[in-house]
């Protein structure tokens, strides 16, 4: 027995040391059936194992994580498999995610976690189609997110076949979709092959039967699938439009709006060689992302740069940018521009322009053919024309110039320039002032941004790139001095060509703002101060000066007046160059010691300048504010001095920020001053006296009775323990600011008192209750009084009895007291007291008749 008993235990620590032999499997690694490894694989997936020993046994086990060893958490056996030579493939499907390793021979001292795979199920986080109706000749977008990188897709549906579904998705015939293949042995599905999420997907539908479709999308190595319905409609009859007729400026943008119904693409023709010399083809592109079956591209025609440059094809002066769409996402393209087309500037008058549904299936020769014409016009759909007018000169007062602050406030003008904004809106809303003088202390350095505008109903296709004229020697913007030495002409800036040594190159220090042809508006930016540091001579300061746009007469594109009179077409303005001025008033010497101390000036820096001071006074106060220069040249900087006395001297600094050296100071001393009268607070509900159910709100509101004087408060509002409002309130000298306004304080009210309180700097300025009342139950009414009882009557005597005594008067009845007044609540005594007294009384009567 006891040798049986120690074979069992033998053989037990035999299978113990066994197991704990086969602890490792050093070798095994793991791959797709493609050979590649991957960070995480997915369920369903075939992981081949290699590095196995052949016929051995091997166990896999489930994870929850591993510890910094590498050792397994919270294992529990999954499965046991044999391998067939040094490799086993592994079906995953049924897996749960998580963590996996194997055990086996071989160990080599590896961990649990060098031996493991991660596995996640694979989740289609998105699939669908953009839209869900499509024409039956549209493409929509196909959206497709997971959380695999790259992967492949089996796509199927009801009622199409392979042919079908390639038409659909096949990139060859669909630009954007997939790449595909196809099964011998399955009609009905393809694969989609290296899908990646990243990329835009389309499916294209042209030539589809109509009807509703459900597509199956299946992973081709797990178990993922996800569904994408769409409805394929029969397309409506595509027709293009024009709205009315195009009348432009020539060096203006011609804008060319055309309508498309049921479809995203047309042909657009502009001119005919025989009626305009001049035949150009564009495709315009819908950005097919209409809610209806109309859309609508804006065709932009650069009147400067559609001319032909001789070549034919889509060559033109302008380029690819000769023909542009308005819309980010539509698109025009030039499809051919006839080689004879005018190559020199394209003349004044009509030019006949359709639009068609067809151009010839091999495009348009260099030289464009009746017959390749004959296509164009069968399928033709809209007429109408084009107009170009000659310029008109421009006005002589055109030209204005503005001033701005300088320094980072100049940068956010000319930077900043949102395209949602107009030239307008930046000369009224980004500190410009109409001027008439400059300031500026140091001309190479600092000084007022000078800016010039110039109203011109033309010349806008020069202006949209920023810099002016682009070499275009024919206009120029100048800046000329009035005064010279004798017999010596007056030095002149220029951005035309500086042929004369009086003549001097600006055109690089010369930044167009913005451009606005509606608006017929340009706003130019002259660094001049960056042209004086690098440059001889200095447009110098204590000069009057003559600014000047200018278009030469002879140029082709010149206005007929200039043509006929022979004269240039000028607009002009002119304006001073001043040193800084920069003073502080007498006033400043005595400032009050309130909060309503204001220190004021004037200066010439160009209004909206910033200005900061500094009062200092030592042992008492250092302050430093800041303010802006108004349009009229004055500045006002507030001080708080109410903490103060009289008789304290101080010291006052006060420069501009514009990067000027211009500053000021002054010595003073304060003086008495008024004292701030109090916020006035005010809070009211609505309704004024709630009862139950209603919906109460309040509104808080103050006043600032100070005329000069702006007060800020640290505001709290509570009501019925919630704090509401905790707040630095700032109110303007003499004016009011509501707090809370009609904010709800109660919803569906209940009956009862709630408290409210308004504190401000810590104090409370007002407090009360809110009571909300019950109209179905009122103040209980007081009781009546009690009635007098009745004097009780005498008793009889008592009948003669054999020696009896006579039997007692019988006594009065207490008069009944007063019922006392009902209280709020149970009139009276309540039933409980009434029973107990009529109980007593009762007793009474039974012991008197005894």
């Amino acid at each position: 027995m006891i040798l049986a008993a120690l074979m069992v235990l033998s053989v037990v620590a035999m299978s113990t040391a066994f197991v704990g032999g086969a602890a490792a499997a050093e070798n095994a690694s793991f791959e797709n059936e493609d050979g590649d490894s991957q960070a995480i694989y997915y369920e369903g997936q075939t992981l081949v194992i290699t590095g196995l020993n052949d016929g051995s046994e091997y166990t896999i086990r489930s994870a929850s994580g591993f510890d910094t060893d590498g050792v397994a958490e919270d294992d529990e056996y999954q499965d046991v498999f044999t391998a067939s030579g040094s490799e086993y493939e592994l079906d995953t499907s049924g897996y749960e995610s998580g963590y996996y390793y194997i055990t086996g021979p071989n160990d080599g001292g590896t961990s649990d976690e060098d031996r493991s795979f991660e596995l996640q199920p694979m989740e289609f986080r998105t699939l669908e189609f953009d839209e869900s109706t499509v024409d039956d000749d549209e493409a929509v977008d196909l959206d497709i997110d997971t959380n695999r990188g790259t992967y492949n897709l089996n796509v199927s549906a009801d009622g199409l076949e392979d042919e079908d579904l390639q038409s659909i998705f096949n990139e060859e015939e669909n630009e954007g979709s997939f790449e595909t293949s196809s099964y011998e042995d399955d009609d009905e599905v393809i694969e989609l092959v290296d899908v990646t999420d990243s990329e835009t997907h389309r499916a294209d539908f042209d030539g589809i039967d109509t009807g509703e479709y459900n597509f199956t999308f299946e992973s081709t190595d797990t178990s993922a699938e996800a569904n994408a319905n769409i409805e394929v409609t029969e397309a409506g009859d595509a027709s293009l439009s024009f709205d009315g007729e195009t009348i432009e400026t020539r060096t203006n943008t011609a804008e060319i709006p055309v309508e498309l119904e049921n479809t995203d693409t047309g042909y657009l023709r502009i001119g005919t060689m025989d009626d305009a010399g001049y035949e150009a083809y564009l495709e315009v592109v819908d950005d097919d992302s209409n809610e209806d079956s109309t859309g609508e591209v804006i065709v932009e025609m650069d009147t400067i740069g559609a001319i032909g440059d001789g070549e034919g094809s889509t060559s033109v002066v302008g380029g690819e940018d000769a023909f542009t769409a308005a819309g980010d996402d539509d698109n025009v393209n030039i499809v051919t521009v006839d080689e004879g087309s005018a190559s020199g500037e394209l003349g004044t008058g009509d030019y006949p322009i359709s639009l068609s549904t067809e151009i010839p299936d091999g495009g348009f020769s260099d030289s464009i053919t009746e017959t390749e014409r004959e296509v164009f016009d069968d399928a033709e759909e809209d007429t109408s024309y084009l107009t170009l007018e000659n310029r008109q000169s421009l006005d002589q007062d055109a030209l204005t110039l503005y001033t701005a602050p300088s320094g980072d406030d100049l940068d956010d003008i000319v930077d900043g320039l949102d395209d949602d904004e107009t030239v307008s809106d930046v000369i009224d809303n980004e500190n410009l002032t109409d001027t008439s003088s400059i300031a500026t202390s140091d001309v190479t350095s600092a000084g007022d941004g000078m800016l010039i505008g110039l109203e011109a109903d033309s010349l806008h296709t020069y202006f949209e790139d920023g810099d002016l004229a682009d070499g275009e020697d024919s206009f120029n913007l100048t800046i000329e001095g009035e005064d010279s030495g004798p017999n010596a002409d007056p030095p002149v800036w220029t951005t035309g060509d500086a042929t004369d040594t009086k003549e001097h190159d600006i055109s690089e220090y010369v930044e167009i703002v913005g451009s606005n042809q509606s608006e017929g508006v340009v706003l130019f930016n002259v660094d001049y101060t960056t042209y004086n540091d690098e440059n001889d001579p200095d447009i110098d300061i204590d000069e009057t000066y003559d600014a000047s746009f200018n278009v030469d007469y002879e140029w082709k594109y010149a206005s007929e007046e200039a043509d006929d009179n022979e004269e240039d077409e000028q607009a002009t303005d002119s304006f001073d160059l001043e040193e800084v001025e920069f003073d502080l008033d007498d006033s400043n010497e005595e400032l009050p010691a309130s909060a309503t101390a204001t220190v004021t000036g004037d200066t010439n820096l160009a209004p909206h300048t910033e200005v900061s001071d500094r009062l200092r006074s030592p042992g008492n106060f250092t302050q430093s504010e800041n303010t802006y220069v108004t349009e009229d040249g004055t500045f006002e900087i507030g001080h708080d001095l109410s903490e103060y006395s009289a008789d304290i001297n101080y010291d006052l600094d006060v420069e501009s920020d514009s990067g000027t050296s211009a500053s000021a100071s002054l010595e003073g001393t304060t003086i008495a001053g008024e004292e701030l009268q109090s916020v006035d607070y005010d809070v009211s509900t609505s309704p004024s006296e709630p009862v139950v159910g209603d919906d109460v709100t309040g509104t808080v509101e103050a006043s600032n009775p100070n005329a000069d004087a702006e007060v800020s408060e640290d505001v709290t509002f509570t009501f019925d323990g919630e704090e509401l409002v905790n707040d630095t309130v700032t109110i303007e000298g003499d004016s009011s600011t509501t707090i809370v306004d009609g904010a709800t304080l109660l919803e569906n009210a209940s009956a009862g008192d709630y408290e409210w309180e308004l504190t401000a700097d810590g104090e409370v300025v007002e407090d009360g209750t809110l009571t909300v009342e019950d109209p179905d139950k009122g103040d209980g009414s007081d009781g009546d009084d009690g009635s007098d009882g009745d004097d009780g009557s005498d008793g009889d005597d008592g009948s003669d009895g054999d020696d009896g005594s006579d039997g007692d008067d019988g006594s009065d009845g207490d008069d009944g007291s007063d019922g006392d007044d009902g209280g709020d609540g149970t009139p009276g005594f309540g039933v409980g007291v009434a029973l107990v007294a009529l109980l007593g009384a009762a007793m009474l009567a039974l012991r008197r008749q005894n």
